[in-house]
């Protein structure tokens, strides 16, 4: 009997070890996945301050006035007038077509003065 005991314990003693290590190459894959992902993200974040940064120049309001200089021939750019500043609600609302649901043709009309279709 107390030989079949410590069979079972052994083989109990086993299988907890070889759970333990499972367990503990798991937590190593996770832990170097985190890793991973963290230099990922650091990579990401110093590309986002690269891009800022070269967003700024871009938009450098003197860059941008020699380019118009440079261009003007081509491009044509005229000073903002204040009579082209307008409200939202001043500007019209653009036709779509409405497909209706099962028929063949296209309902013309403007978005939002239709009812919906159900």
């Amino acid at each position: 009997m107390t030989r079949y005991l410590n069979i079972f314990l052994v083989i109990g003693v086993l299988a907890a070890a070889a759970t333990v290590y499972d367990m503990k190459h798991d937590a190593e894959r996770a832990a170097e996945r985190v890793a991973n992902l963290q230099q990922r993200i650091d990579e990401e974040r110093e590309q986002l301050k690269l891009l800022r940064a070269e967003w700024s120049l871009l938009n450098d309001p003197g860059r941008l006035q020699r380019l118009v200089e440079r261009y003007n021939d081509h491009l044509n750019l005229q000073p903002l007038e204040v009579e082209q500043i307008t409200r939202i609600e001043d500007v019209p609302i653009k036709p779509m077509k409405l497909e209706p649901i099962g028929g063949e043709s296209a309902l013309g009309g403007y978005a939002g003065t239709q009812p919906v279709v159900r």
